[in-house]
């Protein structure tokens, strides 16, 4: 399968936000669109870095990155927000070229370190993470309404 991870630009934002909602139905949940979600009508306006996998113009999955400061360990990271591929992409070496593209795209801003988090029920993704080596640290994830 050719394909090419590129970053994200204006044009994506239709297709994306329909990726998005099915990565949130993946992972048993529901996406409500806000009038948030316009915002990606303009990539450059985001606080985020948004990638895509293209196989000849159709958007086959995404990663989405952010920049963010560590009092813990008072150096900058980079926080992979959301990475997910439809299942036409999945096993095919794509999630690798993705993750690869991560750590060049942090070298190149001279982060150190990428964290993220995954389900703890996606064993598939657990696995693929653990074959990079990556560590794992226990926490929890809390999410409050305000």
């Amino acid at each position: 399968m050719k394909y090419c991870i590129r970053i994200a630009e204006d044009r994506d934002h239709e297709v994306l936000l329909s990726i998005m909602k099915e990565h949130a139905l993946y992972e048993e949940h529901e996406l409500e669109y806000t009038s948030c979600h316009q915002q990606l009508k303009q990539m450059n306006t985001l606080p985020i870095t948004i990638f895509v996998v293209d196989s000849s113009g159709e958007l086959l999955g995404y990663m989405s990155v952010i920049k963010q400061f560590s009092s813990w360990d008072m150096d900058w990271y980079l926080y992979l927000d959301c990475l997910y591929l439809n299942k036409v992409a999945r096993g095919q070496g794509i999630g690798q070229a993705l993750m690869e593209a991560l750590k060049q795209y942090a070298q190149e801003n001279q982060l150190k370190q990428i964290q993220w988090q995954t389900p703890i029920d996606n064993l598939a993704a657990i696995g693929f993470y653990q074959s990079l080596n990556a560590k794992n640290k226990q926490k929890q994830r809390f999410c409050w309404a305000v």
